[in-house]
């Protein structure tokens, strides 16, 4: 039996940090790629080949932020936003825990709907909130209306809020909530940027800052 159980699919990356040593940071490979787009002197604010230099691993945490906010009209959310993305090197996982929770979840699937996988994501993300929610999850579904958030913190809370939006394309918070840190921790809207990503790009993104 091979080491990996889901090697070839756009989760393996997730098995891969498994793997890895607790608060051990991985070495980059030192190999810098731009798109050919970049390289004839592009003045464009967003980057047309994004897609193309995630799959290559030549994003940062930060631009991908940024992609993501630019549409948005809450100009204090987006400062918030991009300050905190990029204060990371890479995706954002609350710890081999969370990790493993999402894995056991998706163990199995060669492929998934990027919403439920975001929405897993942020669900899986505390185990108080995991314990509250995983019986209505199943592969490819989330039945919402049998979670019971009885005596849940508020950043729970929000966390669940935001990953019922995302199953149904929305955000599931407002921008003046986000944009609360005494009410969204820099933690929480960490989580929730992450999910947004996962939801908009799919599982590679988890990938994104951890070499090969």
């Amino acid at each position: 039996m091979g080491k990996y159980f889901v090697r070839g699919t756009p989760l393996a990356g997730l098995e891969r940090m498994m793997m890895e040593v607790p608060n051990f940071a991985a070495r980059s490979s030192g190999t810098a790629i731009l798109c050919r787009y970049r390289r004839r002197g592009c003045r464009s604010l967003t980057c047309l080949y994004l897609a193309e230099r995630l799959q290559a691993g030549a994003v940062a945490m930060e631009e991908m932020v940024a992609e993501l906010v630019r549409p948005w009209k809450h100009l204090r959310l987006k400062q918030r936003a991009v300050g905190i993305a990029g204060q990371v090197r890479a995706f954002y996982f609350e710890g081999q825990l969370h990790i493993a929770r999402m894995l056991r979840m998706t163990q199995g699937d060669e492929t998934v709907d990027s919403r439920w996988l975001a929405a897993v994501y942020l669900l899986s993300s505390h185990a108080s909130l995991w314990q509250k929610t995983l019986a209505a999850v199943t592969p490819g579904r989330i039945a919402f209306e049998r979670v019971r958030l009885d005596n849940t913190t508020v950043q729970d809370y929000v966390l669940y809020r935001v990953a019922k939006g995302l199953c149904s394309g929305m955000l599931g918070a407002t921008s003046e909530e986000l944009a609360d840190p005494e009410l969204v921790s820099d933690d929480t809207l960490l989580l929730i940027l992450c999910a947004a990503l996962i939801a908009r790009y799919g599982p590679e993104v988890t990938n994104i800052g951890r070499a090969e």
